[in-house]
């Protein structure tokens, strides 16, 4: 008998994790911190999740979602069968034109005909912005169009109001104590005078990093923090 109480316990306590893990349908552009967690998203993924939704938009797909979060595609196998869009997503009698539903393009990925549908980017412009985000191998932040000639400040807003970065770039950092000043000066956000002041130091110091550029005035936590992302 005691061996029976002992069995049926175990029994009702497995029952209840089932019954606490278990995962009901959910719209994932209203995922929690804490229901993040749950479903194994790390912080970065449910960051951007949160950046994305902060800027007034929605993902309308499991494509999009994925894009926005950067999840892996075993997670979206795993968790996207319990995804519950609104009606209007999903119902094929609504189409996102009728209900004046903004959908958001990657920069990452857009074309110059793409682009200049955008009032206020000619053919010009338009051929301006691939060939830079070409040069720089992708944007990594959408405030490098402020970089290419000729986009003034309400042209660039009219961009974030239809694009983001849903593909990140993809590029090989280069090693700072090896960067020649012709690689420093394809770095956006480096003038020709920090990387000059770059290769001075390094002349000092062959073994130069990231971490001793703190000590120099020039170069604050963000002017680093951007540094980062095509120097080690």
């Amino acid at each position: 008998m005691a061996f029976d109480f002992v069995l049926q316990e175990q029994i009702d306590s497995l029952k209840q994790r089932e019954r606490k893990d278990q995962i009901y349908p959910f719209n994932p552009n209203y995922i929690s911190l804490s229901k993040g967690y749950q479903l194994d998203l790390s912080l970065k993924e449910i960051e951007r999740l949160h950046r994305f939704r902060n800027s007034g938009k929605f993902a309308n797909s499991v494509a999009e979602f994925k894009a926005v979060t950067q999840v892996s595609s075993d997670w979206i196998i795993k968790y996207s069968p319990y995804f519950k869009f609104p009606e209007w997503v999903t119902s094929k009698k609504l189409k996102v034109k009728d209900l004046n539903v903004s959908v958001i393009k990657d920069i990452n990925t857009a074309t110059a005909e793409e682009l200049i549908e955008i009032r206020g980017i000619g053919a010009v412009l338009s051929k301006r912005i691939v060939k830079y985000r070409v040069s720089i191998k992708g944007f990594d932040l959408m405030e490098q169009l402020n970089q290419v000639y000729g986009l003034d400040s309400l042209v660039i807003s009219k961009i974030k109001s239809q694009y983001q970065i849903l593909t990140p770039a993809k590029r090989t950092k280069i090693v700072l104590a090896e960067a020649t000043m012709e690689d420093l000066l394809r770095i956006p956000f480096l003038t020709k005078k920090e990387a000059k002041k770059i290769i001075g130091l390094r002349t000092k110091n062959k073994k130069i990093t990231l971490k001793s550029l703190r000590n120099e005035p020039e170069f604050d936590s963000l002017k680093l923090e951007r540094l980062a992302l095509y120097l080690q």
